[in-house]
């Protein structure tokens, strides 16, 4: 498959979700405005907590409010472009992977192309979001960062399902990998220190996500920039090619091993 039919794939496969969600624009919206709502009452917990506390190791409630404009968009950003990436361990374990084995390369695309309706909710929270806190010049960053952190949550959500291929069953403990990525970004990253901070930093990129693109709204840095999208490249191959290795495993026909 060219460069143009690439393209005019992906272009085909956004239409179909487009028109499904013109079909069922009325369950679209139920679950965009509910996704908004629930982001709205993060932000007033952390808004009662900073109340009582002005700062959390540095951090205070413009700095909260950073990270969950961060989080919610790049979340929402990967969900809505590669939401079957949730569904990978599944397909691995239940050999639903030979059709798209059948379909023209690449095969990873034609996995993971899926929207996830209620995404929108969180994207529009984090454009509300950065329309209030952000000025006019700090948009081209806010942009980047989101596509920065949507690439690592995708790449890690490859990661984390793609070990099925060699371990099996994987299914909950891939989910539970995804959760704890999310769990820890949703908390200021002041909060954690030595080894731990290390962890999240490189190994589960919880600092990539939101560390880094706080400081660099708060101090920007050329350094910390490239950094991140360095790092974010890296990251992303790195996982792309463990899956592609691991879909090596599966054509060789131990996908029924992995169903026993």
């Amino acid at each position: 498959m060219g460069v143009k039919g690439l393209w005019g794939f992906i272009a085909e496969s956004y239409k179909l979700q487009i028109a499904t969600i013109l079909e069922y624009r009325a369950s679209f919206l139920s679950q965009t405005i509910g996704m908004f709502l629930n982001d709205f009452f993060w932000i007033f917990f952390w808004y009662i907590l900073f109340n009582r506390f002005e700062s959390i190791n540095g951090w205070d409630f413009h700095d909260a409010l950073l990270m969950y404009m961060v989080i919610t968009g790049s979340w929402a950003l990967a969900n809505l472009s590669f939401s079957n990436v949730n569904a990978l361990a599944s397909m691995i374990e239940n050999g639903q992977l030979d059709y798209y084995l059948t379909l023209p390369k690449p095969v990873l695309l034609h996995v993971l192309i899926k929207t996830s309706y209620s995404s929108a909710g969180d994207l529009l929270f984090s454009i509300v979001l950065a329309a209030w806190i952000l000025e006019l010049s700090s948009i081209p960053l806010y942009l980047s960062v989101l596509i920065s952190g949507a690439l690592i949550f995708l790449s890690w959500g490859i990661l984390v399902n793609s070990i099925t291929f060699w371990v099996g069953r994987f299914e909950s403990a891939a989910k539970a990998a995804r959760d704890t990525l999310i769990i820890f970004a949703g908390y200021p990253f002041s909060v954690y220190s030595g080894m731990t901070r290390f962890v999240l930093m490189f190994l589960i990129p919880v600092g990539m996500i939101i560390g880094i693109p706080v400081d660099l709204f708060q101090n920007f840095s050329w350094e910390w920039f490239l950094l991140l999208w360095v790092f974010t490249a890296a990251f992303f191959l790195l996982c792309v090619s463990f899956f592609y290795l691991g879909l090596r495993r599966y054509s060789s026909g131990n996908t029924m091993g992995m169903r026993g």
